[in-house]
């Protein structure tokens, strides 16, 4: 063979070649596939050594191609390769997938070989849908990678090379948590502050902390200086041991402040310990030392002061009980001369408590409910108090709703529950509110809170089997005037049937007769008597100057009916079905009406209301006769809440003195 030929031939090979080197095809098939389908380790590192050799001679002058990208790819995603890496699989696949669309014919074809070779499952799959499949797979097996390895560097890769990855969030867990370990390894202060620093969002944030804290509260302890634990409480202020540090730092303090036994001392030391251990020790200590000061001082201030600080607790009781003796010796300085069991004021918070009621329980005791506020500024809530026979207080606390809560009544039935209602969700000079009661049980927990659909509650009753009937009135928009209204209630609270009436007024006071259960309702011009069903029995039209405001029954069924007349006021008493029985005129002159009534032991009757801020009471027997009038006022004004029977002819009156800040007034006495 001459020169010539030989050159052309040598020519003619390195063609050959050189299109071999650059036609990725032939690398899939000569080199990647033959690597894929090798048995020894030796012949597969050989294989695809060669194939990435050549895929990088093509990239090195088309670096975009997709083909040469996925070919990389598949090099470096080869599980039994030793030069395996599944970051640069991830990264040549993803170049790849964002130019798939270059793909000809003859590229697909070669992919289907690819992607049947990994899984069978995948041949004639649309390459869109490989594709897919193929990223999925790669950089599922990439995060499976890091999380095995549990190898910082590689954490830090992966978040450097794929920042847009779904799983980036959970390396960065990964990471914070390889970090917390060689933390803890250390197991120095200084390492978990570095991990702290430079893992703010770490899960092992909490935990982390705790260590680095209990290390520094273990190296504070040990150099046992008071410097020491300053630093320590200052340095990490939310350490948990931080509570113990004070204590050691406040204990001698404490000590020194208990033993002066002064309100100074004490105060000093609450001040400069506010987290102390001893602090609970040292707030006890502080309220019997103003307990003691209080009782000293023997001044509606001092037991104001006391008062205001704990009002809880039986020094609370003590106190309040000795400021509403005084109170009530004020009041009774401008009382009239008469047969007081007791006289007593009560102040909650220095504010306003107004109106209310009262009621006494099977064991003697009394029960008066109020409108308070706990602070200035705040919506008024329901007052409850319970008192002994002789007035003291036992007991009290505030419930209410959302906005102003304003009670008219009280009631306690024979199973020493508690029922009382008025008005909820009002905005005193705003919002008319809604009616609304609630029950307690005998301990003072709550059994239900109800509103009632109708304005206001006026006044209700509780039948043997605690359903309730309560009476009020609905306000009319078009005319500004109000209809009468009733509603009954089940046992536990729950609407059972509702009355709307077509007279003008309210339904102002109810009595009923346990044996029948017959109700009798006082509604301004018009008096009637229901069934427990709430069907009409009888109903009496009252002449054009009367209007019933007032009702009672005594023992002998008697239904006495009290309101205002042209000339004061009258008592009409009625049987119970109905029938007139006689009629009284009263000497209740001024403005005001009779708005409450009591039958006594010996079947007479107590009427009360207000008159030009003045309280009057009328004792009437059972044959209509007067037997007794009294009347209570005080310079500041004084109005009737409501009145009970007590034992034999006794009655508690709940009252309110009319100041700026108006007080509740209980008081006792006997006819």
């Amino acid at each position: 063979m001459n020169s010539r030929k030989l050159n052309i031939l040598i020519l003619f090979l390195l063609i050959s070649l050189a299109s071999l080197a650059q036609n990725p095809k032939r690398i899939y098939n000569s080199s990647l596939f033959k690597g894929m389908e090798a048995r020894e380790q030796e012949d597969i590192d050989k294989e695809l050594t060669k194939a990435k050799i050549n895929f990088e001679k093509i990239l090195a002058e088309e670096p975009e191609s997709p083909m040469v990208n996925i070919g990389l790819a598949a090099v470096y995603a080869f599980d039994t390769y030793s030069g395996k890496d599944y970051f640069h699989a991830l990264k040549y696949f993803q170049k790849a997938y964002d130019k798939q669309s270059q793909f000809t014919a003859n590229d697909k074809e070669i992919l289907n070989e690819l992607f049947y070779r990994q899984d069978k499952n995948r041949k004639n799959r649309p390459i869109a849908k490989n594709m897919d499949w193929e990223y999925q797979y790669l950089e599922d097996k990439l995060i499976k990678f890091v999380r095995e390895e549990n190898n910082a560097d590689h954490a830090k890769r992966f978040l450097k090379e794929f920042q847009d990855s779904k799983y980036y969030t959970n390396v960065s867990h990964i990471l914070s948590y390889i970090k917390f370990r060689e933390a803890e390894k250390q197991n120095t202060i200084a390492a978990f502050n570095q991990f702290l620093k430079d893992y703010p969002e770490s899960a092992q944030l909490s935990i982390a902390t705790k260590i680095r804290n209990s290390l520094a509260y273990k190296s504070a302890i040990s150099k046992g200086t008071l410097s020491d634990l300053r630093n320590f409480i200052q340095n990490y202020p939310e350490a948990q041991q931080v509570k113990e540090a004070k204590k050691q730092m406040a204990d001698m303090a404490f000590k020194e402040a208990s033993e002066k036994k002064t309100l100074e001392a004490i105060d000093s030391f609450i001040a400069d310990f506010p987290f102390s251990t001893k602090i609970a020790a040292a707030k006890v200590l502080r309220k019997q030392l103003l307990f003691e000061w209080a009782k000293r001082v023997e001044s509606v201030e001092a037991y104001n002061k006391f008062v205001s600080l704990y009002p809880e607790g039986k020094q609370y009781i003590d106190i309040f009980n000795l400021k509403a003796t005084i109170l009530g010796e004020e009041i009774l300085s401008d009382f009239p001369e008469e047969n007081y069991l007791f006289v007593k004021g009560f102040d909650n918070q220095q504010l306003s408590d107004f109106g209310g009621g009262i009621a006494k329980r099977p064991n003697g005791e009394l029960v008066v409910v109020s409108a308070t506020q706990k602070a200035e500024g705040e919506l008024f809530d329901s007052w409850i108090l319970g008192l002994d026979a002789n007035g003291k207080m036992l007991w009290n606390k505030t419930l209410g709703n959302r906005f102003d809560d304003l009670v008219n009544k009280v009631s306690v039935s024979a199973q020493n529950e508690i029922y009382v209602a008025g008005i909820t969700n009002a905005i005193l000079d705003s919002l008319k509110g809604q009616a609304w009661i609630y029950k307690l049980d005998a301990n003072g927990q709550n059994v239900f809170n109800q509103k009632v659909s109708m304005d206001e509650a006026l006044d209700f009753v509780v039948y043997p089997d605690n359903k309730i009937l309560l009476a009020g009135y609905i306000s009319n928009a078009e005319d500004s005037l109000s209809t009468p209204a009733l509603v009954k209630l089940n046992a536990n609270g729950k609407k059972l049937w509702s009355r709307k009436y077509t007279n003008k007024g309210k339904v102002y006071a109810l009595a009923n007769d346990d044996a029948s259960n017959t109700a009798f309702a006082a509604a301004g011009k018009w008096i009637f008597a229901i069934d427990e069903a709430g069907y009409l029995q009888w109903d009496v039209l009252l002449p054009e100057n009367q209007e019933a405001t007032a009702i009672g029954m005594n023992a002998n069924k008697q239904v006495l009916f009290a309101g205002a007349s042209a000339n004061g006021a009258f008592a009409a008493a009625y049987d119970s079905s109905g029938k007139k029985l006689w009629e009284t005129p009263l000497n209740l002159l001024g403005e005001g009406m009779p708005e409450h009534l009591v039958a006594l032991a010996d079947k007479s009757f107590v009427l009360a209301g207000t008159y030009d801020n003045k309280i009057k009471l009328v004792q009437i027997d059972d044959l209509g006769t007067v037997k007794s009038e009294k009347e209570f006022s005080l310079p500041q004004g004084v109005q009737l809440n409501d009145i009970t029977v007590c034992d034999d002819n006794s009655v508690a009156i709940s009252a309110t003195r009319l100041e700026d800040k108006a007080d509740l007034i209980v008081f006792k006495l006997s006819f």
